[in-house]
Order: C-alpha cells, then sequence, then structure tokens
C-alpha cells in the first residue's frame, strides 16, 4: 500500500512539473531584457506562411521559449559551472583562469585586415599632419598567459599583432604590453575585459611620456572606491559565483571641467556620472559611457595647453579623465557611433595630438576604422 502510494505521489509530482512550466509560460509576464546576462530576450515570433515554410518560425519560437523559461538564470549557471568542471570551457568564448579572472578567448585576426586598418590610420595623420599614437591595450589572457592552460595560453597571438603595428610605417606604438606582462597580472577586473584604475593611470603615464609631457603622481587625483562591480564578462560567461570587484575612480584635483556630447544638448560639470550605479551596467560612470563625440574642456588649463584628439573604444573612456589636467580641451571620437571626418574634427579643434586608444581586438576588427576620413 505504501509503495503504491509513493509511486502515486512520484507520478503526480512528475505531472505537475510537466504541467507548471507550459502554464508559467501562458501566465508570466513576458520578459523584455535579462539584467544578469545584459541582453534584450528574443521576441514572441509572429505566424507568417513563409516562416512556417523555411523552418524559422520554429527556430525563432524554440529560442523565445529557451529565453522565458522559468529558472533560466540558474540553469544557464549550472550549465556553464558543468561546462567549466568538465574542462570543455578551452573552447568557449570566455575561460576562468586559476586565479578566478574570467579571461575571453584570443583574437582571431587576419594580418591583411589588420593592416588595411594600420594604414588607413596613418592616411588620418598624413591628412591632419599629426603623428597617429597609438595605446593597444593588450588581452586579459596574453598578459596572465600563466595563469591559462598551456592549450589556450598558446593561442595569444597579442605580440604578433603588436609588432606588425610597430612596423608600420606612420603611426606610433605607445609601448605599454611588456609593462602589464611584467606588473599588471591585476591590472583587469575579474568579472571584466577592461582595465582596472591600476592598468588605466600605467597606460596614462606611457602616453605621456611618449608625448613629451610629464605625468603627475597618482596623489594628484581623488580616489573614490565603489564595491561590487560586476563586469559584461560575467554576465557573457553566466559564471555568476565570479568573485564581484572593486571599482576605483581617479578625479583630478583642481581640475574645472565642462563636458559635451554631440547626441545630448547639455553641458555637464562632472567626468563621473554617478546615477549609472544604480542601473544593472557601472561602466558608464565614466563619461556616461560611450557617446559619437565627446568634448572636454578644462577650464583650469593654462592658455598654451594642447588639445588632444583621441579616436577610442570603451577603454578612452576611463584614460580620458587621468589626461585632464595636462590638456585645455579633448575631443573622444567613437567610430562605431560617429562618421563625421575624424580630420575636419582635427582642424575643427586645433588638436595638436592624435592618440587611438584601443583594445587589441577592437583595432584587429573593427570595420569602422576602414572609414576614418
Amino acid at each position: 500500500m505504501k509503495k503504491n502510494l509513493w509511486n502515486l505521489l512520484t507520478v503526480a509530482l512528475f505531472a505537475l512539473i510537466l504541467l507548471a512550466v507550459p502554464i508559467y509560460w501562458l501566465c508570466a509576464p513576458e520578459k523584455t531584457f535579462s539584467d544578469a546576462e545584459r541582453r534584450y530576450l528574443r521576441e514572441a515570433p509572429k505566424l507568417e506562411e513563409q516562416k512556417l515554410s523555411d523552418w524559422s518560425f520554429d527556430d525563432r519560437t524554440e529560442g523565445y521559449l529557451a529565453d522565458q523559461m522559468p529558472l533560466r538564470n540558474a540553469l544557464v549557471g549550472v550549465n556553464a559551472y558543468a561546462t567549466l568542471l568538465s574542462g570543455r570551457q578551452v573552447s568557449a568564448d570566455i575561460y576562468m583562469d586559476r586565479d578566478g579572472y574570467l579571461v575571453e578567448a584570443p583574437v582571431d585576426f587576419v594580418e591583411t585586415e589588420l593592416q588595411t586598418r594600420l594604414d588607413r590610420i596613418a592616411e588620418l595623420g598624413e591628412t591632419t599632419g599629426l603623428v597617429p599614437r597609438l595605446l593597444i591595450v593588450p588581452s586579459t589572457g596574453y598578459v596572465r598567459n600563466e595563469r591559462l592552460p598551456q592549450s589556450l595560453a598558446a593561442l595569444y597571438r597579442d605580440a604578433d599583432a603588436l609588432k606588425q603595428i610597430e612596423q608600420t610605417q606612420g603611426v606610433s606604438l605607445v609601448p605599454i604590453a611588456d609593462r602589464f606582462r611584467e606588473e599588471g597580472q591585476d591590472w583587469y577586473y575579474r568579472t571584466d575585459h577592461h582595465w582596472t584604475a591600476d592598468g588605466a593611470f600605467a597606460a596614462y603615464e606611457a602616453y605621456l611620456h611618449a608625448a613629451g609631457h610629464a605625468p603627475l603622481s597618482r596623489d594628484a587625483f581623488y580616489h573614490h572606491t565603489v564595491k561590487g562591480y560586476v563586469g559584461s564578462t560575467r554576465s557573457r560567461a553566466a559564471l555568476w559565483l565570479a568573485k564581484p570587484d572593486t571599482l576605483i575612480i581617479d578625479e583630478p584635483i583642481g581640475c574645472e571641467v565642462a563636458v559635451s556630447f554631440s547626441d545630448d544638448e547639455q553641458t555637464y560639470t562632472s567626468l563621473f556620472f554617478y546615477e549609472h550605479l544604480k542601473e544593472y551596467d557601472w561602466y558608464p560612470l565614466f563619461l556616461d559611457g560611450n557617446h559619437p563625440i565627446t568634448v572636454i574642456e578644462n577650464r583650469s588649463a593654462t592658455e598654451n595647453a594642447p588639445t588632444l584628439l583621441m579616436v577610442k573604444d570603451s577603454f578612452g573612456n576611463t584614460l580620458a579623465p587621468l589626461l585632464v589636467p595636462s590638456y585645455k580641451t579633448i575631443v573622444m571620437v567613437d567610430p562605431r557611433y560617429c562618421k563625421q571626418s575624424v580630420s575636419a574634427l582635427a582642424t575643427e579643434y586645433g588638436a595638436a595630438e592624435l592618440l587611438f586608444c584601443y583594445s587589441l581586438e577592437r583595432i584587429a576588427t573593427d570595420l569602422n576604422l576602414k572609414l576614418l576620413k
């Protein structure tokens, strides 16, 4: 009797689970965005005859239901850790090294494509009459090479790409890779691909030395600390137990600034936008994230202070605040969103220096760099 009752309860529980999932899909409010994964979820597909015939409706329905799955975050996390513990993560896009850092897969770049971008940058230098200085951030995996499985570590080709950049006529590579490998094992966030405040400061020193300026000491900056930062790399890896990071924000002392954006009519008096700490992504607290054109005026600068034109990806957002005391104006251009002529901007603002601040991955793969003018 007890055995029959137990079997009945088991069958009833299994049937309840089978019914609960479709009921949840039908009754639960539809989610449109995942804060944990930092992406928009797939929408419910519309029934169309053409999509039925080519099976795309089935694929879109499957993707939609997977995104709306009950306990999705927990299930995705379990799968990610199962992949990690079974050793299969070497072939994944993001790997956790021996110290718990989340490391992106090696950049798969093509030498001829990289050279096309470099030649375009050199041509821009000729047009503006300025030497393009390239501050290229090496990948986390290249810097932390010794903490990765040998089979994965051997795939990082940063040294080849940096050598190609160094040998390109018409551009000047700012040397930071060797120092990063020697001293900068912890100059990247554990949960994000960006450099930390220490990494940005090392790059700041390297650039100003290359440009003929004297960098300030770290004491010339206020240091604000914010704990609990979780970067985009953890969101994509779904390794939810990875230890959060601490953000250190270096603010120049004694600099009165005016910050404006090409897609915003307002002018701001701070380099940092702390309201982003209330959102899922904290990184835009640096200069409000990415804009087509950002102009920083240092109203405390001397009359003869130069103007810097910086073509950049998101790494430039943390570098620029450090550079503010050394310049009268910093004009930042993000080619992913800005289609204006960079050479025209150099003339308009009277730029005396031209800096490209890019991660190695971005400069090797960004198609927008081919379109610079």
